[in-house]
């Protein structure tokens, strides 16, 4: 059991001999050891220190690596439900029952699958944003809490690498915008001769949209977290007014209805457990669609002004998300009638605005890719940008903060991984990506599990766990029930240390593999036969990935409380949490003051300051 007063976080980072034996202390507001000045430009290679991180050394820590300052826990309920807003209203939400209905379901069970998989999602969700509304911590420093610090890399680069490579995605899906935008302005544009490769992926117009969109994110990546809600705010107004248009023309041009569209009268061609099995499928895939926020949202439960904000999140998610998915399928619906085919990309669909050739059509399409622009920009920074810088920042926050974190993501997703090509041809690697939720639900159950607060009568501080059994056999049933120490999260010789020497949690570990192992040759299956192969996978083993993210879920938490009451890591569990809260509120007071007084010495712009953090 640990104990900390403010005295001891101080003396760790500034007193002890390790760490002064391998840094001095960091001043406030500056930072010391290597720097590289620009003529002209005030910058450093390393990232600016807080004095009251709880990191021994600054190599574990940085001012956007700490829990968050009560200045700075700007989110209240209304900025979820902007923020959701700006996740929802997005392409792949739209188009997310084409695939449903393809399989051989009809509209309503693509509906019904969406309700259930986003209210599921949503529950998710909120209950695990609740650790990071009560702690003000990222995702990559709670992992440490289960899983240990060594096996809490491999949980972070497992979500990392996904924010990053839909990061490009994006990128790619937000330079067709930006093609329909030039071609409305000059119609010339759509003339370009292509000397691009066709294998590809892409033409040399479309690689002109994707740079200048790729160009266009990177000042929206730099918006600070204490303000970015305001750009989801104003995403969440244009981007329904943008996909209602979207959707009025299309139904306008159809004549009113879409009763007569194959979408809606085309019946379920499946039954019996055939009919069962697809929309499990289905539902993993819902589920699967954002499982990657239900395991990091504690990057963006952090900055709640209180604990209960991030509460809305239950009930937005699937209202929202159900209305985007019925306008999606009732677009397409009248698409079919409007232009002779079923159309589910509404990019497409703002482009055959300009086929007139008239002004009014072209200041239409050009409108509508501005909004969609903002749409896509709003989804790159609210589901993949934040998420891979706070990723990225764990692994070396001496020099990463979440701008750089977010700016090195948009370069890496954009141009390492090729996006385009993703797109246009790699079947097998959207596969993977899809049914990676085998991995993220056991890691996500086990975080829960984990932290899951309540309100107990609290015990005197001298009790601890083992001189009292009946605590640990009792109380703790769902491990900490949020009595954590998040100075030890940034400890790393802390009591979530484990092992001395693999600095791991073989509970959390072994809970994961059950939970995700099982699933594995289905997955292998679903990766396969997406590149239209076969496989020898019983049809049980596919059965099982198609419920993959439910079992994992499920089996993982059930398997880690099972090892945590049978085999307790005593040495770990508290009867109180150690939140820290009056080291940080004391020293954000002193911050705040001390900005105030810098602000009045100099006169800022406008500019800086919406940039300043």
């Amino acid at each position: 059991m640990a104990s900390y007063d403010t005295k001891d976080f101080y003396d760790e980072k500034n007193g002890s001999p390790a760490s002064s034996a391998v840094e001095s202390s960091v001043e406030v507001g500056h930072v010391s050891g290597l720097k590289r000045r620009l003529p002209g430009f005030n910058f450093s290679l390393e990232v600016r220190q807080e004095p009251s991180s709880f990191a021994a050394t600054k190599n574990a820590s940085n001012a956007d690596f700490d829990p968050i300052p009560p200045s700075k826990r700007t989110w209240n309920w209304g900025a979820y439900v902007a923020y959701w807003m700006a996740d929802a209203w997005a392409v792949s939400n739209w188009e997310v029952a084409s695939s449903i209905i393809s399989v051989g379901l009809n509209w309503k069970m693509a509906i019904g699958a969406c309700v259930l998989g986003n209210t599921i999602m949503g529950l998710v969700i909120t209950i695990n944003g609740r650790m990071g509304a009560t702690l003000h911590t990222p995702f990559a420093v709670l992992a440490r809490m289960p899983f240990g610090y060594y096996f809490s890399y491999f949980v972070v680069l497992s979500r990392c690498v996904l924010a990053i490579v839909w990061l490009g995605v994006q990128t790619t899906t937000g330079g067709q915008c930006m093609t329909v935008l030039l071609t409305a302005i000059w119609p010339s544009f759509a003339n370009i001769p292509n000397t691009i490769p066709a294998g590809e992926g892409i033409t040399t117009s479309g690689m002109c949209g994707f740079v200048l969109y790729f160009l266009l994110q990177i000042p929206f990546l730099c918006i600070p977290y204490t303000k970015v809600q305001y750009f989801f705010a104003l995403k969440s107004f244009i981007a329904p007014i943008i996909f209602l248009a979207i959707f009025g023309s299309t139904l306008h041009k159809a004549g009113g209805t879409v009763s007569h569209s194959t979408v809606i009268t085309q019946p379920t061609s499946l039954s019996g457990s055939a009919l069962a099995w697809a929309f499990f499928a289905n539902l993993n895939g819902v589920l699967g669609n954002y499982a990657t926020l239900g395991l990091n949202i504690a990057d963006f439960a952090r900055y709640a002004n209180k604990p209960s904000a991030q509460n809305v999140q239950a009930i937005v998610i699937p209202f929202i998300f159900t209305i985007v998915g019925l306008l999606g399928i009732f677009t397409a619906a009248a698409s079919e009638t409007a232009y002779g085919q079923v159309i589910w990309n509404p990019i497409e669909i703002v482009g055959l605005w300009m086929k007139s050739g008239s002004h009014g059509g072209r200041a239409a399409s050009a409108f509508g890719a501005i909004g969609l622009l903002i749409v896509t920009l709003g989804i790159n920074i609210s589901a993949n940008s934040i998420s891979a810088a706070n990723d990225l920042m764990s692994f070396c926050p001496k020099y990463i903060n979440i701008r750089r974190g977010q700016l090195l993501a948009a370069v890496i997703g954009s141009w390492g991984f090729v996006p385009w090509k993703i797109l246009a041809s790699a079947a097998k690697f959207l596969a993977f990506l899809g049914g990676y939720t085998i991995f993220l639900g056991p890691m996500t159950s086990i975080l829960i599990a984990e932290f899951v607060p309540h309100n107990p009568t609290q015990l005197p501080p001298t009790t601890s766990i083992s001189t009292n059994p009946f605590v640990s056999c009792r109380s703790y049933y769902i491990v900490r029930r949020g009595n954590v120490s998040v100075p030890d999260m940034y400890n790393f010789h802390g009591i979530y240390r484990y092992s001395p020497r693999y600095a791991t949690n073989w509970r959390a570990v072994t809970a994961f593999f059950i939970g995700a192992i099982p699933p594995l040759p289905g997955f292998v299956n679903n990766i396969v036969a997406a590149g239209m192969g076969k496989t020898g996978v019983s049809l049980g083993g596919q059965h099982l990935f198609n419920i993959g993210y439910i079992y994992s879920f499920v089996s993982a938490g059930i398997f880690y409380w099972g090892f945590n009451r049978f085999f307790p890591h005593t040495e770990s569990i508290m009867d109180h949490a150690e939140t820290g809260e009056d080291a940080i509120a004391a020293n954000d007071a002193k911050n705040v003051q001390e900005r105030r007084a810098s602000r009045a010495d100099r006169k800022q712009s406008v500019v800086s300051t919406f940039f300043e953090v």
